[in-house]
């Protein structure tokens, strides 16, 4: 979260509206300097109370104007995705350069193919759903007398898989060390997380929290106290109690949020001993700084961050951060 560059943005951005809204929220995931910028057109059409055709609109709009430079995984996909960040010369006082208000479909960031004032489609004088013209009237009433909300049918159906499969979860078979009770509470603890999308809970999220539980215990630690201290902090991972077993650190104490900004991250990588390697991604070297550095916030962060792109980026961090690899039949059969 970079307040400085969400302050030029409310001070210097040129355009209002979703697309003010948009770039707030951009800057809001970047580093002070503009970088690391991995936005979820999911996450940013909720965050910003737009259609995810209207945040695509705007992030290309925002890439042709030259605010927001794309610097790694072009094509994106599943996995994949995209890095911005914000022109530097922007940041450091430039003026953007004006789109041509004939640019086809960019001057504005319609909900849906054809919303807009001159076309065909949802508009004012053309074809279409209007008042005058022909097509859809003004009101258009459900034959059977009965208006049906799309939307509350749609969010009955998705929650009706989640609930059965988190009464699943609950019911797992358990070894004989850790007490129902305390797996209740860690299942009510990470549907939570689930609701608000810090984490997924799945069969295989499930099955690696078991696994862990497991491997703390044969390092001496209570499985119900790791549970009750993970519910206590808010945590989405399952980590040693401090002080019954030895955490990774260093002789100099950790600077104050160095896991939200790059030279913050590189600084706690020179205290812990870890160095970027040449050629390595700068998020992979992160995620070899937080893991030197201990469960904390810098690693419950990271993990939020990569709950964003979905549950096989959050799995597999996860794993990674416990030395848990993940069972090849427990994702086919989560898929």
């Amino acid at each position: 979260m970079s307040i400085k560059v969400m302050d030029k943005v409310w001070d210097r951005y040129p355009e209002g509206g979703g697309e003010l809204n948009l770039a707030l929220k951009l800057a809001d995931y970047a580093d002070d300097d503009g970088t690391h910028i991995f936005p979820s057109i999911e996450t940013m059409a909720v965050k910003t109370r737009q259609s995810e055709r209207a945040v695509q609109y705007q992030i290309k709009r925002m890439v042709k104007r030259g605010w927001l430079i794309l610097v790694a995984n072009q094509g994106g996909g599943r996995g994949r995705a995209r890095e911005y960040r914000i022109s530097p010369e922007w940041l450091n006082g430039a003026d953007l350069a004006p789109i041509s208000a004939g640019s086809k479909g960019e001057e504005s960031a319609p909900n849906t193919k054809g919303a807009n004032g001159d076309e065909k489609g949802a508009s004012d004088d053309g074809k279409g759903a209007n008042e005058s013209a022909k097509g859809c009237k003004a009101f258009a009433p459900d034959s059977s007398g009965t208006t049906k909300e799309p939307s509350e049918t749609r969010q009955g159906a998705r929650r009706a898989p989640r609930v059965a499969l988190h009464g699943e979860l609950r019911a797992m078979e358990l070894p004989d060390w850790l007490p129902n009770s305390a797996w209740l509470d860690w299942c009510e603890h990470r549907e939570a997380k689930a609701a608000d999308k810090s984490a997924p809970w799945t069969r295989p999220a499930a099955q690696v929290s078991l696994r862990r539980l497991a491997k703390l215990r044969e390092l001496g630690q209570d499985p119900v106290s790791v549970i009750e201290e993970a519910v206590l902090r808010g945590w989405t991972g399952l980590f040693p109690v401090k002080g019954d077993v030895a955490q990774a650190s260093s002789d100099a104490a950790p600077l104050v949020g160095w896991h939200k900004t790059t030279s913050g991250v590189t600084e706690r990588g020179k205290q812990l001993g870890v160095a970027q390697r040449d050629g390595e991604v700068f998020m992979r070297f992160k995620a070899r700084v937080v893991k030197a550095a201990g469960p904390g916030e810098w690693m419950e962060d990271m993990l939020r961050d990569a709950a964003r792109f979905g549950d096989e980026q959050y799995e597999g961090l996860y794993g990674y951060f416990n030395d848990i690899p993940r069972e090849k039949p427990a994702l086919s059969e989560a898929a």
